[in-house]
């Protein structure tokens, strides 16, 4: 009785987990470094473009400095377009910026008080304006090798952009 009980959960759980995997990965565009991809998120519509990932100096406001054993703080320049917003700060409070490695480290955007950092341009975004920003991590294990584009709240996955 045990052994069906199990097969019986195990076989749920596999139906369950294929039954869902193609509904949430099929409208999250994919693309490469410089590609604009549409990103259409409750009521939020924007052409953003991940134009590069290059190593940086610290930027000011950073935190503390970058950890070992690379001590590294790495940027990407993003450009946004907003084509539809709920409200202005609406990006703000709605995007993340993730690099993730290819040994699934994933490293979360830093906060920064430079003048060019993309935070500031998604607080105040207005529709058909074009921005562009940088974003900040401290790759402190492996290189960046996705930029994903995340809800800063749910952790849904909005789109991603593949640098090789």
């Amino acid at each position: 009785m045990r052994r069906w009980l199990v097969m019986l959960v195990a076989a749920i759980m596999a139906f369950s987990g294929l039954a869902a995997a193609p509904a949430t990965a099929a409208g999250i565009p994919i693309g490469r470094l410089g590609e604009p991809l549409r990103v259409e998120y409750k009521g939020l519509i924007a052409d953003v473009t991940v134009n590069h990932i290059a190593p940086s100096p610290v930027p000011p406001g950073f935190g503390y400095p970058p950890r070992a054993p690379r001590y590294q703080v790495y940027r990407a320049d993003v450009t946004i377009t907003p084509v539809q917003l709920p409200t202005p700060y609406a990006m703000g409070i709605t995007f993340a910026f993730r690099g993730v490695t290819p040994t699934g480290d994933a490293y979360e955007p830093r906060n920064s008080d430079a003048p060019d950092a993309l935070q500031f341009g998604m607080q105040s975004a207005q529709v058909g304006r074009t921005f562009t920003g940088g974003v900040w991590w401290d790759c402190y294990r492996d290189l960046v090798s996705n930029v994903v584009l995340l809800d800063r709240i749910t952790g849904f996955r909005l789109a991603q952009w593949n640098v090789v």
